[in-house]
């Protein structure tokens, strides 16, 4: 078993050691990171923010098993445990995300104090929501969900954060049963102040049902760093990822699927809408190793800019070592037409109200694969703001018909006392 300093001390000297970038393939396209905290500085506490968070929204109908601000959480569902480091020395030992294979998952594991456990035994169901409020302090934390098998897990993540120079960084692993199925939405909206470092992997059993959908829509710069596999025979991973960038936001996605058992099924979707000076950089890599037969896997990539100085870098890939497999990739990415836009404004649509039917009407499927209404209403929402005012990071409220708006009080006020999630 690891011990927690050694692990620790490892992860540091492999953050300070380690390049930006290790993949030969993507050495030349990928985006720096800048503004990454000093965490040599005490955090502040937030156990005060998260209770009062809790207590203001008792009423509303709301659904959080979890909330994770940067120094303190609230547990509300006996199928999430948090350890601290010295409980999490048997954790760290059977990690999937090892010292030295990148600089920021290195960074992750030198800082975090927290380890989130999600167990959800041999035949049983869950449905999950989990906050994370960034109170201005980095908030950095490994969630670990086992799914034995025959069960049926969703969960809903949202990503916030409140204050200045800060971070959030998230290590997911997932580990699943035998014909076990999950659900996993994430919604990012983390404010301009903020990096967000966000990692997965995971491993299937035998006809196995993953889907991810992940919304990229706050944070400066967001850098990601996916592993995903399709490890059991008849397993199936399907991932989905949606970036909206405004104002001058970086998007470094890079996801890698890979197809390990026969018969299996691994798919990569990625929608980006960019406008003003933003940038995304999609990557995705999907490989079929030998042994994977009669498997399918394709990648599909997707990019509209909206403003000149916004771009899209559509970077796919494959490797394919087995004859018996259907495998696909493709990218595509272009301006919006001045000829639907000469249409539709010549139908009495105004500028805005082009450019939110065109959005909305290509990021519509991608949304719509989201398991919960509610996290489809509100990154729908998120879409539409930032469409209009060309900001991130504040949280909308639900009307009297539970319809998201945005309006009247200040982001603190509006998040902490306005957020309905059921």
């Amino acid at each position: 078993m690891v011990s927690y300093d050694s692990f620790v001390r490892e992860a540091a000297e492999g953050y300070a050691r380690l390049p930006e970038e290790r993949s030969e393939l993507y050495k030349r396209h990928h985006i720096p990171i800048s503004g990454i905290p000093n965490m040599d500085i005490k955090p502040n506490e937030d156990s005060d923010s998260l209770k009062g968070f809790l207590e203001t929204n008792k009423d509303l109908g709301m659904k959080f098993d979890l909330i994770m601000g940067s120094t303190s959480h609230i547990i509300n569902n006996s199928a999430i445990k948090v350890k601290g480091p010295e409980e999490a020395e048997e954790e760290i030992t059977h990690l999937m995300h090892k010292n030295g294979e990148d600089k920021y998952s290195s960074f992750i594991n030198a800082h975090s104090r927290r380890y989130v456990m999600i167990d959800v035994p041999k035949g049983k169901n869950e449905e999950l929501g989990i906050l994370f409020l960034n109170s201005g302090s980095p908030l950095l934390s490994h969630i670990l969900i086992s799914a034995g098998d025959n069960t049926n897990t969703r969960i809903v993540e949202l990503f916030a954060s409140e204050g200045r120079g800060s971070a959030v960084g998230t290590i997911h692993e997932i580990r699943m049963g035998d014909y076990s199925n999950l659900e996993l939405d994430a919604i990012h909206n983390e404010n301009s102040n903020t990096r967000l470092l966000s990692f997965c992997k995971n491993r299937t059993g035998s006809d196995t049902k993953l889907k991810f959908s992940t919304f990229y829509n706050g944070s400066a710069q967001t850098r990601v760093r996916n592993v995903m596999c399709a490890n059991g025979q008849g397993s199936e991973i399907s991932i989905n990822e949606i970036v909206m960038g405004s104002s001058s936001q970086k998007f470094d996605i890079a996801t890698e699927i890979l197809n390990l058992g026969r018969e299996s099924n691994a798919s990569l979707d990625t929608k980006a809408a960019v406008a003003d000076t933003s940038r995304c950089i999609m990557k995705g890599f999907a490989r079929v190793l030998k042994g994977a037969s009669k498997s399918r896997s394709y990648i599909h990539e997707r990019g509209i800019i909206l403003d000149k100085g916004a771009r899209i870098d559509g970077l796919p890939d494959m490797s394919v070592d087995e004859n018996e497999v259907k495998a696909t990739h493709s990218s595509a990415t272009s301006p919006i037409d001045p000829e639907t836009v000469f249409y539709l404004m010549s139908r009495g649509i105004g500028g805005s109200g082009v450019r939110k039917l065109i959005v909305s009407g290509f990021l519509g499927d991608s949304l719509s694969k989201m398991h919960s209404s509610k996290a489809r209403e509100l990154a729908m929402s998120l879409v539409d703001h930032k469409l209009e005012t060309k900001e991130f990071g504040s949280m909308p409220r639900p009307d009297g018909t539970n319809a998201w708006i945005f309006g009247g009080e200040t982001q603190k006020d509006m998040f902490m006392g306005h957020y309905k999630y059921r």
